[in-house]
This record gives C-alpha cells, structure tokens and sequence, in this order.
C-alpha cells in the first residue's frame, strides 16, 4: 500500500482543458503555480487522500507497441531529468485534450504535480501526480460595509472530493507504477483506457479480489439458488475464514477445505470458475499469496443479512465464521406452515 505521510509536493502546474468534441479549449500555462507551505500543505491533503487505502495497482499498456504510451513517455522523461516537469506538464494537458472527443466528457482545471519522498509498499520512490477537477461548488462570502453585511456567493473548487486523478510512481525495482481514481466515472473509458491506457498489475491483492470477487458469486449464483441464504451466506463466511488462517492459497487445498465431502458442489466450483473467467475475461491464479489489507477491506462489502418477508432481518458477523452453525438453527414447523430461524444466546448486548 501507499504511504504518503512524508510526501513533499515540489513542483505544480496548473492548466485548462475543454471539451474538443465541442471546439472548446485548452488552456496552457506559461510558469509553473507559486506554492506557500499553507497551500503545500492543503494541496498534499487534497491530491493524495483519496489514495492512501488503495490496493488496486495499474501499469501502461499499449495494444500495437508499449513505447508508443504517450502518457508513460512523457513521465520517462520528466523522472529522468525533473528540470523538464514544467514543459512535459504542457504536453500531459495537450494529450488529454486530445482524448477530450466525447460530447459528454467535461472540461475543467488539470493539476499536475510532483512529489518527492512517497512510499509505496515500502519502496521509497518520487511520483508525478495528475489531478481533474471538473466540478465547481458555490460559495458564500460575507462582505462588510459602512451599514450592514452582505452575501456574497461565489464559484470554486472543493478540496473535499477529488473528480479524477493518477500518480505514476518511479519505482526502480518494477517501472513505473499506476494508482487512480476516478469519481465521476460516467467516462471511465476515457480517463484509464483514452488518456492513461493502464491495466490492472495482476499482483497478490489483484489475485486475493478476484477470487473473493469468485466465491461471492458462486455463492449466489450456485449455493443460493439452491439452498437458503443461510448456506449462501455460510459459504462466502467459510471462505473468509479460510482466507484469514492461510497466507497462501491453492486452488485445489481451498476446495478440499470448503467443500469437505461433498464431491458435486467441488466439481460445481471447478466448473464455476471456468465459466466465470470466460464471462468476465479475467484469469484467476490458482495458487497465490493472501493480500491482508485487501481481504479486510472486502469484508466490509460482504452482503450478510437475511432479509425475511415477515419484516425480520437476521444479521451474520464475519468476525465469528462458526458462529452461524453454532447459535442458528433452520426447520419448518407444520403447524404454523411456516420456515423459521431459531437464535441461541446468553444475553442481550446494549
């Protein structure tokens, strides 16, 4: 992961670009952006924040030859000689504009950046940084005359939120590296494919999302189908714990471990998983080492309440993968002709 807690913001340009689509232009600026350390310090907050918890890294592509990368030629020859930051900023706004050939893609202020001192996966490297932001927000100023105080409103950028933006860091031992994000993903395409033509870096968190992403899907689509949201709900637990007691996986031991003894759903998994990388045109690696800070942000995103049609919601923990066979217990009782749930405790928590 990115650690940008020493990162010192050295160089920033400031530019326009429109819509070419729509004959809009682009604005270049003759000098670079005069920093104090105050507005240092509020741009660093600004431009790196929205990185700090990503795990997800990118590299630059090129479908004929990876030389021909505009984006990744112009970062080669800014790391290699930094003097030349301010000119290469002038054409990363040029490339942009030139990818800016959609009538819905917005116009608005590019920042480019350069950081010293960043670190990423405990790699100290330097990064450039390229930052759109496309929404303005009002404003209100209050104004003071002789006799009273007046509103004012006004048009700018917020610092809360940033729109799009990358860092292409230097790394000397894999390249150049990608980590981006992109808010107002409505042009998704145009942002990663058009302007910095990157893709996903097939590394250990890569992997360890891509295989949650898998049994999250198995489970609905397989289990769920099948059996109760219970046994959905079971499984997607299983596989988190067997995540959280092993730092490497393998195809074959996880199939053996969730699906002991029962020899259709292992095949079902084998076949799944084919199925699935051809329907979604990815690759998952049968052995690879765990990502922890992957697996603990997706457990957030684990759907893991049963929802029932008598306005009832049971709600799992994923913290307690056992607790679910332990303290739940399933039937259908005949007199009511009812299917019910029955929750063991020792007391109520406040």
């Amino acid at each position: 992961m990115i650690n940008v807690e020493s990162s010192k913001l050295g160089q920033l340009a400031i530019h326009r670009v429109g819509n070419k689509h729509n004959e809009e232009s682009v604005f270049v600026s003759e000098e670079p952006a005069e920093l104090t350390e105050e507005l240092k310090e509020l741009l660093e907050g600004y431009f790196l924040k929205p990185f700090v918890k990503l795990t997800e890294k990118q590299e630059f592509v090129h479908e004929v030859e990876l030389s021909y990368n505009v984006l990744k030629g112009i970062a080669e020859s800014t790391f290699a000689n930094e003097e030349l930051f301010f000119e290469d900023s002038a054409k990363i706004v040029k490339h942009l504009y030139d990818q800016s050939n959609h009538p819905h893609i917005k116009s608005g202020d590019l920042f480019v950046a350069y950081f010293d001192e960043m670190y990423l996966d405990g790699e100290l490297m330097n990064a450039i940084g390229v930052f759109k932001s496309e929404r303005k927000d009002s404003f209100l100023q209050v104004s003071e005359n002789e006799t009273k105080l007046k509103l004012i409103t006004e048009e700018g950028i917020s610092i809360k939120k940033l729109d799009k933006g990358a860092l292409i860091l230097n790394s000397s031992e894999k390249g150049l590296i990608v980590l981006t994000v992109d808010n107002n993903n409505y042009d998704a395409s145009y942002w990663k494919k058009d302007f910095l033509s990157i893709d996903i870096v097939k590394d250990d968190n890569y992997e360890t999302k891509a295989y949650m992403d898998l049994c999250k899907s198995f489970a609905k689509d397989v289990i769920g189908n099948n059996e109760t949201k219970k046994e959905e709900i079971d499984f997607v637990n299983q596989s988190v714990k067997y995540f959280e007691e092993n730092d490497h996986v393998e195809t074959q031991e996880f199939n053996d471990v969730l699906f002991d003894g029962v020899e259709e759903l292992k095949e079902d998994f084998k076949d799944y998983k084919k199925a699935y990388e051809s329907e979604y045109e990815v690759q998952i690696a049968d052995s690879f080492n765990i990502s922890a800070p992957v697996l603990q942000r997706e457990k957030k995103n684990i759907a893991n309440t049963i929802k029932l049609d008598t306005n009832i919601q049971l709600k799992m923990n994923f913290n307690d993968a056992d607790a679910l066979h332990q303290f739940v217990e399933q039937g259908y009782d005949q007199q009511k002709g009812m299917h019910f749930y029955k929750v063991f405790y020792n007391r109520e928590l406040k």
